[in-house]
Protein backbone atom coordinates (compact mmCIF):
# COMPACT_ATOMS: atom_id res chain seq x y z
CA UNK A 1 0.00 0.00 0.00
CA UNK A 2 1.13 3.34 -0.87
CA UNK A 3 2.02 6.28 1.98
CA UNK A 4 2.22 9.31 1.80
CA UNK A 5 5.78 9.79 3.32
CA UNK A 6 6.65 13.25 5.14
CA UNK A 7 5.10 16.34 3.89
CA UNK A 8 7.77 19.24 4.24
CA UNK A 9 7.84 22.13 6.55
CA UNK A 10 6.41 24.07 4.29
CA UNK A 11 3.59 21.38 3.55
CA UNK A 12 -0.07 22.42 4.57
CA UNK A 13 0.20 20.24 7.57
CA UNK A 14 2.93 22.59 8.99
CA UNK A 15 0.94 25.78 7.78
CA UNK A 16 -2.15 24.37 9.20
CA UNK A 17 -0.22 23.31 12.46
CA UNK A 18 1.01 27.05 12.38
CA UNK A 19 -2.32 28.74 11.98
CA UNK A 20 -3.71 26.97 15.12
CA UNK A 21 -0.75 27.68 17.43
CA UNK A 22 -0.79 31.54 16.07
CA UNK A 23 -4.97 31.55 16.81
CA UNK A 24 -4.13 29.80 20.22
CA UNK A 25 -6.28 26.50 19.34
CA UNK A 26 -5.19 22.95 21.03
CA UNK A 27 -4.63 20.05 19.30
CA UNK A 28 -7.34 18.07 20.93
CA UNK A 29 -10.02 21.14 20.93
CA UNK A 30 -9.60 21.49 16.68
CA UNK A 31 -9.68 18.00 16.64
CA UNK A 32 -13.11 17.61 18.16
CA UNK A 33 -14.04 20.68 16.20
CA UNK A 34 -13.46 18.51 12.86
CA UNK A 35 -14.45 15.03 13.61
CA UNK A 36 -10.91 13.79 13.72
CA UNK A 37 -9.20 12.13 16.57
CA UNK A 38 -6.27 13.73 18.12
CA UNK A 39 -3.85 11.41 16.75
CA UNK A 40 -5.05 11.58 13.40
CA UNK A 41 -4.84 15.49 13.52
CA UNK A 42 -1.03 15.01 15.32
CA UNK A 43 -0.05 12.73 11.91
CA UNK A 44 -1.56 15.51 9.13
CA UNK A 45 0.21 17.96 11.20
CA UNK A 46 3.10 16.48 11.17
CA UNK A 47 3.47 15.36 7.63
CA UNK A 48 2.54 11.71 7.67
CA UNK A 49 -0.80 11.53 6.70
CA UNK A 50 -3.31 13.38 4.53
CA UNK A 51 -6.89 13.58 5.53
CA UNK A 52 -10.04 13.10 3.19
CA UNK A 53 -11.52 16.06 1.21
CA UNK A 54 -14.49 16.64 3.42
CA UNK A 55 -11.86 16.75 6.69
CA UNK A 56 -9.47 19.39 4.75
CA UNK A 57 -12.61 21.51 4.05
CA UNK A 58 -13.16 21.60 7.61
CA UNK A 59 -10.17 21.96 8.74
CA UNK A 60 -9.13 25.03 6.45
CA UNK A 61 -12.67 26.90 7.50
CA UNK A 62 -12.11 26.70 11.04
CA UNK A 63 -7.99 27.96 11.03
CA UNK A 64 -8.83 30.33 7.67
CA UNK A 65 -6.01 28.35 5.83
CA UNK A 66 -6.44 28.29 1.60
CA UNK A 67 -6.44 25.09 0.32
CA UNK A 68 -4.46 24.41 -2.73
CA UNK A 69 -5.38 20.94 -4.03
CA UNK A 70 -5.05 22.35 -7.73
CA UNK A 71 -7.75 20.16 -9.59
CA UNK A 72 -7.82 21.22 -13.11
CA UNK A 73 -9.27 24.36 -14.16
CA UNK A 74 -12.58 24.67 -16.10
CA UNK A 75 -12.09 24.84 -20.02
CA UNK A 76 -11.28 28.30 -21.19
CA UNK A 77 -12.20 29.43 -24.51
CA UNK A 78 -13.11 31.79 -26.89
CA UNK A 79 -14.28 30.08 -30.33
CA UNK A 80 -15.64 26.44 -29.44
CA UNK A 81 -13.12 25.17 -32.42
CA UNK A 82 -10.05 27.01 -30.91
CA UNK A 83 -8.08 24.34 -28.93
CA UNK A 84 -4.69 25.79 -27.11
CA UNK A 85 -2.71 23.23 -24.81
CA UNK A 86 -4.51 21.76 -22.17
CA UNK A 87 -4.06 23.68 -18.86
CA UNK A 88 -3.13 21.33 -16.60
CA UNK A 89 -0.66 21.32 -13.06
CA UNK A 90 2.69 19.11 -13.26
CA UNK A 91 0.80 16.67 -11.33
CA UNK A 92 -2.44 16.13 -12.85
CA UNK A 93 -0.89 15.93 -16.53
CA UNK A 94 1.66 13.72 -15.73
CA UNK A 95 -1.33 11.21 -14.20
CA UNK A 96 -3.00 11.93 -17.73
CA UNK A 97 -0.22 10.83 -19.58
CA UNK A 98 0.07 7.54 -16.86
CA UNK A 99 -3.20 6.63 -16.46
CA UNK A 100 -3.87 6.43 -20.62
CA UNK A 101 -0.10 4.92 -21.61
CA UNK A 102 -0.55 1.99 -18.68
CA UNK A 103 -3.97 2.27 -17.71
CA UNK A 104 -5.42 3.23 -14.15
CA UNK A 105 -5.28 -0.36 -12.12
CA UNK A 106 -1.50 -0.56 -13.47
CA UNK A 107 -0.87 3.29 -12.68
CA UNK A 108 1.21 4.12 -9.06
CA UNK A 109 1.56 7.09 -7.30
CA UNK A 110 5.09 6.25 -7.52
CA UNK A 111 4.99 6.42 -11.19
CA UNK A 112 3.30 9.78 -11.18
CA UNK A 113 5.58 11.14 -8.48
CA UNK A 114 9.21 9.97 -10.23
CA UNK A 115 7.61 11.65 -13.77
CA UNK A 116 7.27 14.95 -12.04
CA UNK A 117 10.30 14.97 -10.30
CA UNK A 118 8.46 15.23 -7.00
CA UNK A 119 8.01 12.85 -4.18
CA UNK A 120 5.19 10.82 -3.18
CA UNK A 121 4.35 13.47 -0.62
CA UNK A 122 4.66 16.15 -3.28
CA UNK A 123 1.66 14.49 -4.91
CA UNK A 124 -0.24 14.05 -1.83
CA UNK A 125 -0.09 17.68 -1.11
CA UNK A 126 -1.83 18.47 -4.48
CA UNK A 127 -4.44 15.69 -4.22
CA UNK A 128 -6.02 13.05 -1.77
CA UNK A 129 -5.25 9.95 -3.81
CA UNK A 130 -5.06 8.42 -6.98
CA UNK A 131 -9.01 7.72 -7.30
CA UNK A 132 -9.39 12.05 -6.53
CA UNK A 133 -7.03 12.12 -9.60
CA UNK A 134 -8.93 10.34 -12.00
CA UNK A 135 -12.15 11.63 -10.94
CA UNK A 136 -11.47 15.28 -11.49
CA UNK A 137 -9.21 14.49 -14.82
CA UNK A 138 -12.54 12.52 -16.19
CA UNK A 139 -14.40 15.62 -14.65
CA UNK A 140 -12.71 19.04 -16.58
CA UNK A 141 -12.75 16.38 -19.30
CA UNK A 142 -16.56 16.30 -19.72
CA UNK A 143 -17.02 19.34 -18.81
CA UNK A 144 -14.91 20.82 -21.62
CA UNK A 145 -16.84 18.77 -23.86
CA UNK A 146 -20.30 20.04 -22.73
CA UNK A 147 -19.12 23.50 -22.75
CA UNK A 148 -18.00 23.16 -26.57
CA UNK A 149 -21.30 21.76 -27.13
CA UNK A 150 -23.09 24.23 -26.02
CA UNK A 151 -21.07 26.92 -27.78
CA UNK A 152 -21.51 25.27 -31.20
CA UNK A 153 -24.94 24.45 -30.76
CA UNK A 154 -26.09 27.95 -29.52
CA UNK A 155 -24.03 29.42 -32.92
CA UNK A 156 -26.19 27.78 -35.45
CA UNK A 157 -28.74 29.20 -37.41
CA UNK A 158 -30.97 26.05 -38.42
CA UNK A 159 -31.40 22.04 -38.14
CA UNK A 160 -28.80 20.98 -40.08
CA UNK A 161 -26.10 23.45 -38.82
CA UNK A 162 -26.47 22.37 -35.11
CA UNK A 163 -26.59 18.63 -36.12
CA UNK A 164 -23.18 19.72 -38.42
CA UNK A 165 -22.04 21.88 -35.71
CA UNK A 166 -21.90 19.39 -32.79
CA UNK A 167 -20.33 16.64 -35.26
CA UNK A 168 -17.32 18.73 -35.54
CA UNK A 169 -17.11 20.02 -31.89
CA UNK A 170 -17.25 16.24 -30.75
CA UNK A 171 -14.55 15.01 -33.29
CA UNK A 172 -12.13 18.37 -32.87
CA UNK A 173 -12.76 17.93 -29.21
CA UNK A 174 -11.77 13.88 -29.50
CA UNK A 175 -8.67 14.99 -31.58
CA UNK A 176 -7.10 17.59 -30.44
CA UNK A 177 -7.86 16.10 -26.48
CA UNK A 178 -7.43 12.60 -27.84
CA UNK A 179 -5.48 11.93 -24.17
CA UNK A 180 -8.45 12.85 -22.14
CA UNK A 181 -10.74 11.77 -24.68
CA UNK A 182 -9.35 8.16 -24.48
CA UNK A 183 -9.00 8.07 -20.20
CA UNK A 184 -12.78 9.30 -20.53
CA UNK A 185 -13.69 6.29 -22.95
CA UNK A 186 -12.03 3.39 -21.36
CA UNK A 187 -11.47 4.61 -17.31
CA UNK A 188 -15.66 4.31 -16.79
CA UNK A 189 -15.13 1.09 -14.81
CA UNK A 190 -12.60 2.37 -12.92
CA UNK A 191 -14.49 5.32 -10.95
CA UNK A 192 -15.79 5.18 -7.79
CA UNK A 193 -19.12 6.49 -6.71
CA UNK A 194 -20.51 9.12 -6.57
CA UNK A 195 -18.12 10.11 -9.62
CA UNK A 196 -19.20 7.28 -12.03
CA UNK A 197 -22.53 8.39 -11.88
CA UNK A 198 -21.65 12.12 -12.54
CA UNK A 199 -19.75 10.89 -15.20
CA UNK A 200 -22.66 8.89 -17.01
CA UNK A 201 -24.83 12.09 -16.17
CA UNK A 202 -22.30 14.05 -18.39
CA UNK A 203 -22.03 11.60 -21.13
CA UNK A 204 -25.59 11.41 -21.30
CA UNK A 205 -25.70 15.73 -21.22
CA UNK A 206 -23.97 15.22 -24.41
CA UNK A 207 -25.86 12.66 -26.25
CA UNK A 208 -28.97 14.43 -25.26
CA UNK A 209 -27.61 17.64 -26.97
CA UNK A 210 -27.11 15.23 -30.07
CA UNK A 211 -30.65 14.25 -29.88
CA UNK A 212 -31.94 17.65 -29.85
CA UNK A 213 -30.35 18.68 -32.85
CA UNK A 214 -31.70 15.57 -34.86
CA UNK A 215 -34.94 16.21 -33.58
CA UNK A 216 -34.94 19.42 -34.40
CA UNK A 217 -33.52 17.99 -38.49
CA UNK A 218 -36.75 15.53 -38.17
CA UNK A 219 -39.17 18.54 -37.71
CA UNK A 220 -38.00 20.47 -39.97
CA UNK A 221 -38.83 17.69 -42.63
CA UNK A 222 -36.33 15.27 -43.10
CA UNK A 223 -37.21 11.99 -43.53
CA UNK A 224 -35.66 9.08 -41.32
CA UNK A 225 -36.77 5.52 -40.16
CA UNK A 226 -35.13 5.17 -37.00
CA UNK A 227 -35.65 6.70 -33.78
CA UNK A 228 -33.77 9.95 -33.06
CA UNK A 229 -32.53 8.27 -29.79
CA UNK A 230 -31.00 5.79 -31.61
CA UNK A 231 -29.49 7.73 -34.28
CA UNK A 232 -28.00 10.55 -31.77
CA UNK A 233 -26.36 7.46 -30.04
CA UNK A 234 -25.24 6.18 -33.52
CA UNK A 235 -23.52 9.66 -34.40
CA UNK A 236 -22.13 10.23 -30.79
CA UNK A 237 -20.59 6.59 -30.66
CA UNK A 238 -19.15 6.86 -34.43
CA UNK A 239 -17.18 9.82 -33.48
CA UNK A 240 -16.20 9.11 -29.65
CA UNK A 241 -14.33 5.78 -31.45
CA UNK A 242 -12.20 8.65 -33.45
CA UNK A 243 -10.12 8.87 -30.18
CA UNK A 244 -9.02 4.98 -30.52
CA UNK A 245 -7.46 5.79 -33.94
CA UNK A 246 -6.54 9.08 -34.40
CA UNK A 247 -2.90 9.82 -35.11
CA UNK A 248 -2.27 13.41 -34.65
CA UNK A 249 1.00 12.42 -37.85
CA UNK A 250 -1.20 11.06 -39.83
CA UNK A 251 -2.62 11.82 -43.65
CA UNK A 252 -5.78 13.16 -41.93
CA UNK A 253 -6.31 16.27 -39.73
CA UNK A 254 -8.79 16.76 -37.19
CA UNK A 255 -10.67 19.25 -39.46
CA UNK A 256 -11.11 17.06 -42.59
CA UNK A 257 -11.92 14.39 -40.24
CA UNK A 258 -14.72 16.68 -38.92
CA UNK A 259 -15.72 17.27 -42.42
CA UNK A 260 -16.37 13.62 -43.27
CA UNK A 261 -18.32 13.13 -39.84
CA UNK A 262 -20.23 15.33 -40.50
CA UNK A 263 -21.59 14.04 -43.65
CA UNK A 264 -21.95 11.16 -42.18
CA UNK A 265 -24.22 11.86 -39.70
CA UNK A 266 -26.21 14.15 -42.01
CA UNK A 267 -26.61 11.45 -44.22
CA UNK A 268 -27.96 9.42 -41.28
CA UNK A 269 -30.66 11.81 -40.77
CA UNK A 270 -31.65 12.42 -44.36
CA UNK A 271 -30.13 16.03 -43.90
CA UNK A 272 -28.77 17.90 -47.12
CA UNK A 273 -25.38 19.70 -46.43
CA UNK A 274 -25.13 23.18 -44.52
CA UNK A 275 -24.78 26.04 -46.44
CA UNK A 276 -21.08 25.74 -48.19
CA UNK A 277 -20.86 29.61 -47.44
CA UNK A 278 -20.93 28.75 -43.82
CA UNK A 279 -18.21 27.65 -40.97
CA UNK A 280 -17.49 24.50 -42.33
CA UNK A 281 -15.60 25.77 -45.25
Amino acid sequence: MERAGRIGGKGLGARMRAARIERGVGLRQLAGQVGMSPSSLSEFENGKSLPGTERLQALATVLGVPLDLRPPDPARFDDWRDFERQELSPVFRTALDVFVEVGYHAATVRMIADRCGMSMAGVYYHVESKDALLTELLRSGMAELISRCQAADAEADSPEERLANLVECIILFHTYRQASAVLTSTELRSLSEPGRMRHLQARRQVRTIVQAAVEACRDAGQVGAVPASSTATAIVTMCVAVADWYNPGGSSSPHAIAREYTDLALAMVSAGSPDPSGSRS
